[in-house]
């Protein structure tokens, strides 16, 4: 692949593109951006989006290792690489305090960050919960959240930041910044059917609503863009299941895009050109406003869901970059079907853009031998990685 600058990209990446003949020895950082800009890399990024809340103890009963506790711990035992997220908080500050209301023998009672109240069962397996009451059910209720939404609120950075700026400047990982969420959050403070009828029956609190997260966003970032750079920024929707987004698109398009793109000219300005929104789901009917509204990183891309990166690549080209698509389905059916589902995607992964990882947290129905299969095929089929797994 020659050394050339994708014209889809903008002029403040040409950073990434000098480089010695060979592709010597690079760092994970290099690696991610010169993929996410269509530019020959050494060995792709090995990288994956965690794992389901039961998923590690369910390996325990197979064999993993009792030590491999926590997400971090499970990267270092399978060599998986990873990049970070600056803690510049573009949400609700303070969020809410998470409080336990009921503890019955077989369900747990309790308040989330979110401020819904939310009935789930105690056995720790995760099931969708039962809502009981949402942070926003009446104007008074949106107008009290609000104050909370505050970009000059003192606590949004860390006390440290100070030393992770000096830090950020001698990274060899990706650093992303939150750039919080226009719709999903607004979701989870109304609920997913309340949201449904207020675009119709209440459509300027609505809109109020998305306008108030823009403007806390681009309220809050710009200290951190002035004083240090980052690869990426990120956002977060969780507004498409699988037969597409909560509202419609022309909704979609007047309501949130306009939106994304003030936010967005901003990042641009600071040399930001890789833009994911991680959303679940069917994204297909939305993507093209995503782009519109200039976030091009689609993650985690659900496969089962109807999201295929191969059918993204093939209808837009490299206008869209991707991170995710490996299918969880076939790592729970295992064996050839894992290898089936690396095989499909590696085209697009050679293609340039595309960072292949399971298409969610994955979950503990797979099994800790078809992982160690997919974390073995995955290293082989795309090239990927540069470290190596601790069992080996």
């Amino acid at each position: 692949m020659p050394l050339e600058r994708s014209d889809t990209l903008s002029n403040a990446v040409t950073q990434w593109l000098p480089r010695p003949a060979g592709l010597s020895r690079m760092t994970l950082r290099e690696r991610w951006n010169r993929v996410m800009h269509f530019q020959p890399v050494d060995r792709l990024p090995f990288m994956e989006f965690g794992y389901w809340r039961e998923t590690l103890p369910a390996w325990h009963e197979q064999g993993l290792p009792r030590t491999v506790q926590t997400e971090a711990d499970a990267y270092a035992y399978f060599g998986i690489e990873n990049w970070q997220i600056a803690p510049v908080n573009t949400l609700l500050f303070p969020p809410f305090e998470e409080e336990i209301i009921e503890r019955g023998d077989t369900y747990t009672i309790w308040r989330d960050a979110d401020g819904a109240v939310r009935k789930e069962l105690s056995d720790g397996i995760r099931t969708i919960p039962h809502y009981l009451r949402f942070a926003v059910e009446t104007r008074e209720d949106w107008q009290a959240l609000k104050r909370r939404l505050d970009p000059t609120a003192p606590g949004r950075y860390p006390e440290n930041w100070p030393d992770l700026v000096r830090a950020y400047a001698h990274r060899d990982y990706p650093l992303g910044l939150n750039i919080g969420s226009m719709l999903g959050k607004p979701r989870n403070w109304l609920g997913f059917e309340n949201l449904a009828l207020m675009v119709h029956d209440d459509p300027a609190l609505v809109e109020d609503m998305i306008e108030t997260c823009c403007q806390c966003v681009l309220g809050t970032i710009g200290k951190a863009l002035s004083e240090t750079t980052f690869d990426f920024a990120a956002n977060w929707e969780d507004i498409c299941f699988k037969n597409g987004p909560i509202i419609s698109p022309a909704m979609f398009r007047r309501l949130v895009v306009p939106r994304y793109r003030r936010i967005t000219d901003v990042l641009h300005r600071h040399g930001i050109d890789v833009v994911w929104s991680d959303c679940d789901g069917n994204i297909m009917p939305i993507l093209e406003l995503f782009l519109e509204g200039g976030i091009n990183c689609m993650f985690p891309i659900e496969v089962a869901a109807g999201t295929d990166p191969v059918a993204i690549r093939e209808k837009y080209g490299r206008r869209v970059l991707l991170h995710g698509g490996v299918d969880k389905m076939a790592l729970i059916r295992g064996g050839r079907a894992i290898e089936r589902e690396l095989l499909r995607l590696k085209p697009v992964v050679e293609d340039g853009g595309f960072i292949p990882h399971v298409d969610h947290r994955c979950p503990a129905d797979v099994t800790l031998e078809n992982y160690k299969l997919y974390v073995r095929l995955k290293r082989e089929i795309f090239e990927a990685g540069d470290l190596l797994p601790h069992y080996e």
